[in-house]
């Protein structure tokens, strides 16, 4: 490995070559600059806790861990998950204070990250929008299979061998069974006909706030989160959309603290999907369980380009440039990252064979350079080799320009 990038060591206990994991995930160096939001190596890596594929994270330095926001939310993902960080060799126990950072910026990252499995809670059972957890259903090993198998770009048998290792099962005609290639082709081709078949998203798509990945962005939707009351259905409903026309709004979705499926947890849900809200209306403040949850769920929606007003007002989640924003910006863009992961196979086109191809072409027919100028430039950009293992040499990028892939 050079010295420009970034090597996490992604390994399960027990593992039969752990120096030569399935799992290992490269980035370029530059991006340990820059926060975990904005990772997409680190944020497949995280992924592979939350999906329990792994037991432990290994890094080299603790600069490959970003800045202090960044080790702290890593760190809270592996103590949230029992899993263990090994830094330099040497294992950190989950309480032991990391390098450079605050007590303040650790108590925070905290705090908000135990707002956001509150309030936004791993989804189970509901159609179409189940995350990929323990394998449960037919349906969750499918999806996890076609996310290693195009997002990872692992071969199939290197994804058998992967859910076999997470102990994950294949229920066939003759019982519970381990998987091989044969049975992870068979399944990714029969999901395509499934009503809750794999999705796939950009990777860049899903690290740009706004409402870039929505549809029928034009139509002016609202959601009121109002308080609970006895009033009776089409009178509140009324209400609602006269709350909607005043502020130009064609229609509004109500929710309340206790209406079932129509609660908070449901409202946030509910502005990451396709349905074109445009407005959060908020009654009252007094509605969160704590004013932590109400900056929360206001910066969560503005991170999806949903605008807030309060009793009426426009309001802001905290003060533009505090330590508390600052905090709050970059865990949620971190887990609204994570949570796609979740429910989606993400493809890193910027880490795919055809990128390189694309991008050793360009430089060799544009530019002059030569073929071991190309290899030094795709190690810098961390993209991986067909195999996944090793570095670019002359010889692969010649392969590569020339058409064959297989380096």
């Amino acid at each position: 490995m050079s010295a420009s990038e970034i090597g996490y060591r992604v390994v399960r206990h027990g593992d039969k070559a752990p120096k030569d994991g399935t799992l290992w995930r490269t980035e370029a160096e530059s991006r340990s600059r820059v926060a975990a939001g904005d990772r997409p190596a680190l944020q497949e890596v995280l992924f592979c806790l939350r999906a329990y594929l792994v037991d432990g994270i290994r890094v080299s330095r603790w600069d490959d861990l970003g800045d202090p926001i960044t080790r702290e939310m890593v760190r809270d993902e592996i103590r949230d998950h029992r899993a263990t960080l090994t830094v330099a060799g040497d294992v950190i126990e989950p309480d032991h204070p990391l390098r450079n950072t605050e007590r303040g910026v650790r108590n925070q990252v905290q705090a908000t990250c135990a707002a956001l499995r509150a309030l936004l809670p791993r989804q189970r059972g509901k159609q179409g929008q189940l995350d990929i957890g323990r394998g449960l259903s037919k349906n969750e090993v499918v999806r996890l299979a076609h996310k290693l198998h195009f997002g990872f770009q692992l071969t199939l048998a290197q994804t058998a061998d992967l859910l076999n290792q997470a102990g994950y099962m294949w229920d066939g005609v003759q019982g519970e069974q381990d998987f091989n290639k044969q049975i992870v082709h068979r399944l990714l081709q029969d999901a395509c006909w499934d009503d809750d078949a794999p999705r796939t998203v950009d990777g860049e798509r899903i690290r740009t706030s706004g409402r870039s990945h929505q549809v029928l962005q034009e139509i002016e939707v609202m959601a009121v989160y109002g308080p609970d009351d006895e009033r009776d259905h089409l009178t509140r409903s009324r209400d609602v959309q006269n709350i909607a026309k005043a502020h130009d709004h064609l229609f509004a979705f109500s929710f309340t603290p206790s209406t079932p499926d129509f609660g908070l947890t449901d409202l946030l849900h509910f502005v990451t999907t396709p349905a074109p809200v445009r407005t959060l209306y908020v009654a009252d403040s007094s509605l969160f369980p704590s004013e932590l949850d109400r900056l929360v769920a206001y910066r969560w929606v503005e991170h999806f380009g949903v605008q807030v007003l309060e009793a009426g007002k426009s309001v802001k989640s905290t003060v533009e440039g505090s330590r508390q924003e600052r905090v709050l910006r970059e865990v949620i863009k971190t887990f609204a990252a994570l949570r796609m992961h979740d429910s989606h196979t993400v493809i890193e086109t910027t880490r795919s064979i055809d990128h390189a191809r694309a991008v050793a072409k360009r430089l060799r027919s544009q530019a002059g350079y030569s073929y071991e100028e190309i290899a030094r430039h795709l190690r810098l950009e961390a993209i991986p080799t067909r195999k996944r293992s090793g570095d670019w040499g002359r010889s692969a990028v010649m392969d590569l320009v020339s058409g064959d892939a297989a380096s």
